[in-house]
């Protein structure tokens, strides 16, 4: 497959978005967060949501030059209206005032609508976390569901994404960030663009019979959630959170086709000083790498450990695409007047 260094990617997703109408600051930090989700191993989340993007803009529920703006506000909470703004911009937005109010207040919850899909919830808890907080987020969604419940057999959840980020010392922070289904639905789209098979136990098909072939779900099949009802309990609650105590069950008609997203942040000093808690979690971290290691393990990675390495690896050799994503973005590069870059 080929491969492209991240240097050759983001100019090439800047300049299709600045094609597409966004300003020149907003196409550089959406292009930017998907090429570093490809950097950390994160491909669904990257570069390959480039054609869907422009599928919402060309169905006129992305607003490129748009900006977010806060509607409502105290002290702690902020209710952010995202305009129709890529999700991304939105979500840096909410994250800066969530961090900002936690500065003065040692806590803070914001919500925010009418948003695109933001993206990986990581990239902003672990914002938060350099930022010396706290950061808890869900993500719920209001496009149909893609995901059945624990025992049923039809689409009502979506991916419902949950995230955490914790400060930790020279070694970066802790990120938990996962779809409360057993794979977020990027997965599915990688898989479908390299044409391989899936994992046993991923979906099911429009009947709820199991299936190993991504063209199954979008065919009317269904992702499950992980770990069976605990997936499923914790999906509920990001619906709930995402959905309805952000406002999201108000929208309607083509505003139900969004996102509403929950983030809470806490300031560390609030409870204990920062770098006495960042020593405190980097020794705690050491002692779970140092377990005994299972058969068949040479090493215990601790959340966030993982994408860093990946990051090095990749910013070295490179990131590797599918050819389908390859003619998808050489396509829209010739529609916007932007050089293809050659792969390595």
């Amino acid at each position: 497959m080929p491969v492209f260094s991240a240097s050759q990617l983001e100019p090439l997703a800047s300049g299709i978005f600045r094609g597409a109408g966004a300003p020149a600051d907003i196409a550089d930090r959406v292009a930017h967060s998907l090429v570093v989700s490809n950097l950390m191993g994160h491909d669904s989340h990257g570069v390959l949501r480039i054609p869907s993007y422009l599928e919402a803009i060309e169905k006129g529920t992305c607003v490129p030059s748009a900006r977010p703006t806060t509607q409502e506000e105290t002290a702690t909470t902020a209710r952010i209206d995202g305009n129709w703004a890529f999700g991304q911009i939105t979500a840096h937005y909410a994250t800066e005032v969530a961090i900002d109010k936690a500065v003065g207040a040692g806590v803070a919850a914001v919500t925010f609508l009418r948003c695109n899909h933001i993206g990986r919830l990581g990239e902003y808890t672990e914002q938060a976390a350099r930022g010396g907080m706290v950061a808890f987020m869900v993500g719920g969604t209001f496009n149909g569901g893609a995901v059945t419940p624990y025992g049923g057999a039809g689409r009502v959840m979506g991916t419902n994404p949950i995230a955490f980020g914790v400060p930790a010392g020279e070694e970066g922070p802790v990120v938990t960030d996962m779809a409360t289904s057993v794979v977020a639905e990027g997965k599915l789209r990688v898989a479908r663009a390299k044409h391989v098979p899936l994992a046993p136990g991923v979906i099911v098909d429009k009947d709820g019979n199991p299936s190993i072939d991504a063209e199954d779900y979008y065919a009317g099949g269904m992702l499950l959630p992980f770990g069976g009802h605990k997936g499923y309990g914790l999906s509920v609650v990001v619906d709930l959170l995402g959905r309805h105590l952000t406002g999201g069950d108000k929208l309607a008609g083509d505003e139900a086709v969004s996102f509403g997203n929950f983030m809470f942040v806490v300031k560390v000093d609030a409870f204990r000083p920062l770098a006495e808690f960042q020593q405190v979690v980097s020794g705690r971290l050491e002692q779970i790498k140092s377990v005994k290691k299972a058969p068949g393990f040479d090493e215990v990675l601790v959340p966030g450990e993982p994408e860093r390495r990946t990051m090095a690896q990749r910013e070295r050799d490179g990131i590797t695409l599918p050819e389908d994503t390859v003619k998808d973005l050489s396509s829209l590069a010739d529609r916007y007047g932007v050089a293809m870059p050659v792969a390595r």
